[in-house]
């Protein structure tokens, strides 16, 4: 009927307008052999680590970002991230939050909080006397495991900058 034939060319003129190819799945991207480019990672012995960063991240199937809780913001990988969201979107990123026993549990609390709406977050402590975290991350990786229930085990890569604790 031509009433809905007029209707739906409107609806589709309407949604056209709305579209956005950055979020499209479907749209094929040519992908970069190792990663985004960053411009800091392009003399000698910067390149050889963002080589072996990417090498970690193309070889698990749960790359594990490990942040300071000092610091959160500045020991995040943004470049890593992205690339994971925009080339790898199989692969589970989490985030550890690392030597929480540095800063009020308070301060913890909130940092949680705040980065587990991008990533599954966990906060972590390794000490002899009084350590935590290790049990949930090892319980959120069995959660990962059996949505991987192809495989007999699966590949966790560890990321992070230097002393944060990997």
């Amino acid at each position: 009927d031509a009433a809905e034939l007029d209707a739906f060319a409107a609806s589709a003129t309407a949604r056209a307008g709305e579209y956005d190819e950055r979020v499209d799945s479907n749209v094929e991207r040519a992908v970069e052999p190792v990663g985004p480019r960053n411009y800091i990672f392009d003399a000698g012995q910067s390149r050889r680590i963002r080589a072996e960063l990417f090498k970690v991240i193309d070889s698990s199937d749960v790359v594990v970002e490990v942040l300071d809780a000092r610091d959160p913001l500045g020991t995040r990988a943004p470049h890593a991230e992205e690339f994971l969201r925009r080339e790898a979107k199989h692969k589970h990123l989490v985030f550890v939050l690392n030597k929480c026993d540095l800063v009020p549990s308070r301060v913890t609390a909130a940092w949680l909080k705040l980065l587990s709406r991008e990533a599954p977050t966990v906060a972590f402590h390794a000490s002899i006397t009084n350590p935590f975290g290790k049990g949930a991350l090892i319980n959120l990786l069995r959660q990962f495991a059996k949505l991987h229930a192809d495989k007999k085990q699966i590949s966790v890569g560890f990321i992070g900058y230097p002393n944060v604790g990997k």
